[in-house]
């Protein structure tokens, strides 16, 4: 077993007199689990668990003292390449740097302010370079894992910047005895927010398709309602000429009209989602419903023989 210490602590006027209003503190402590939790599963995954206890508060401002008890499902803990008894320490050194100067998590986000890096570049096995506009940094691999992380991205949105929402709370101090204190104040803290989901493209595809139109939009950037006969979709019409006959009342529309069109079909998959975007790229042909019954009626055949000349007027 694996055992560290470390404090962080919010500061302000509200806070003077060494009380925190519970819907502040709550969620802050239970976000400080969350991101220790989720930085151990980042990087160790489940061949270690690990707890947050917290210790009796100082006076001054709001300090909140937290044990870190860390148990080691196998022998040795890879990621940190140390022995089980520096484990938990090493993990903090991570979240928030270790002292001499090493750039830990917080610190990383904070010089990034948040953004996604121009440039990583591997230096070796644990090392990396990360470029953005003027900043150059080395950080351990480690730390770069944990930038990237949602989870641990979404903690820490919830143990640095929600609690500097609240009035009278304006600075947030973490790691004190640890390392060199990391502090953050509130107007800055704004790049702790988590970044948006990134989206992958899984499938972009064009396809022709039959619809009934169940709704029409006129507004710009408005999707239409459509139907194939199986399901209902929104989708954007891109077919500026078609666009233009409907504004220009050059086409009308009736209950039963159909549309082939041909339809992109792209298919995003996010951290936890899958979203369907469909875009009407050419309208090829707009079919009125019927109004009579389709009936084959054939015509006549033309007689042959000496009688043809009688009926000049087949022809």
């Amino acid at each position: 077993m694996s055992k560290a210490q470390f404090t962080i602590a919010y500061d302000g006027e509200a806070l003077r007199d060494g009380t925190m209003d519970v819907r502040a503190l709550a969620p802050a402590l239970l976000a400080v689990g969350q991101l220790i939790d989720a930085a151990n599963s980042a990087l160790n995954g489940k061949d270690t668990n690990i707890a947050v206890k917290v210790r009796a508060t100082h006076p001054g401002c709001f300090n909140i003292d937290l044990d870190i008890i860390q148990t080691v499902a196998r022998q040795i803990v890879g990621f940190l390449k140390g022995d089980e008894a520096t484990a938990a320490s090493n993990l903090l050194a991570l979240l928030g740097g270790a002292s001499g100067g090493a750039t830990g998590l917080f610190l990383l986000i904070k010089k990034l302010r948040g953004q996604k890096p121009e440039k990583v570049e591997r230096l070796d096995a644990d090392t990396v370079r990360i470029t953005h506009g003027s900043t150059t940094l080395i950080v351990p691999l480690k730390v770069m894992q944990l930038y990237r992380d949602l989870a641990v991205r979404d903690a820490a949105e919830k143990v640095v910047y929600e609690p500097l929402l609240s009035e009278g709370i304006d600075t947030f101090i973490a790691f004190k005895g640890h390392a060199d204190p990391f502090i953050i104040n509130d107007e800055e803290a704004f790049v702790f927010k988590k970044p948006e989901d990134e989206e992958h493209v899984l499938l972009d595809d064009v396809r022709r398709s039959a619809f009934s139109i169940v709704a029409l939009a006129f507004k710009h950037d408005n999707k239409w309602r459509l139907y194939d006969g199986n399901s209902q979709i929104s989708a954007t019409i891109n077919d500026l000429e078609f666009l233009s006959k409907v504004n220009n009342n050059e086409v009308s529309f009736s209950k039963g009209d159909v549309l082939i069109c041909d339809v992109r079909v792209r298919q995003m998959q996010s951290a936890d989602t899958l979203r369907t975007e469909y875009t009407v790229e050419k309208v090829v042909d707009h079919k009125p419903a019927a109004r009579q019954l389709r009936l084959n009626i054939e015509e006549p055949t033309p007689p042959v023989g000496p009688q043809t000349d009688r009926y000049e007027n087949w022809e």
